[in-house]
């Protein structure tokens, strides 16, 4: 049965009453912490009662959960449209200072989660989907991207993820590069050590002569 017009403006509705509450949740766990935070707090800010926020969600991890996933989708994924991994990943680092209020939700998570089942559990499975996605991809272009193959496509992207994650640790500490431009080149840097050198044959050509090479031992 199709939904009538006070059914879909009802949805509607319940979409941007969510989205609210994720937005104002992201704005004081980042800014007053998220153990400091509570669902009350959340609630009276937004004008709800906490039976209404608990229809949105099912707890307060789940929220940051839902927060972190909102900020990695518009600030990473949905600014992903470079040709290439060197050229994303150079113009992602110099947008890091844009960023800054989702590694502050990252390090208020990775210290909760520390102490916290629920918030852990959330968390997890929260980033595992998105590490996920972004080896998929790389597993997916790594003939066209050149990028060597012997570079383990997982250990990349965690390390690339955990650069991220490091800078928010170290802006927790009054920490920080003095220049974006440098901390592009260093990024630029990195990503093209991936690559194979340009006089290189292909990624799936290299690969078959490396194992012929083993096979020969």
């Amino acid at each position: 049965m199709t939904a009538g017009p006070a059914g879909r403006k009802s949805a509607v509705h319940a979409r941007a009453t969510r989205a609210a509450l994720v937005e104002l949740a992201s704005e004081l766990f980042a800014d007053q912490g998220y153990i400091q935070t509570s669902i009350r707090d959340i609630a009276r800010r937004a004008g709800v009662t906490s039976g209404a926020l608990y229809g949105h969600f099912r707890n307060k991890a789940d929220l940051l959960a839902e927060a972190i996933n909102r900020r990695i989708a518009d600030e990473l994924e949905g600014t992903t449209t470079g040709r290439d991994h060197v050229e994303t990943l150079t113009r992602h680092a110099r947008g890091s200072p844009e960023r800054r209020r989702l590694r502050a939700l990252l390090v208020q998570g990775a210290a909760a989660a520390q102490t916290d089942e629920e918030t852990r559990t959330s968390l997890h499975d929260e980033q595992l989907t998105h590490i996920k996605v972004w080896i998929e991809g790389y597993e997916r272009e790594r003939e066209r991207l050149r990028i060597d193959p012997s570079v383990d496509i997982e250990t990349a992207v965690l390390f690339t993820w955990a650069v991220e994650l490091g800078l928010g640790v170290l802006e927790g500490f009054g920490l920080e590069p003095r220049s974006v431009d440098a901390w592009a080149d260093i990024q630029n840097r990195m990503a093209r050590s991936l690559q194979l050198p340009p006089d290189t044959e292909s990624p799936a050509g290299q690969l078959a002569v490396n194992r012929g090479q083993r096979g020969k031992r």
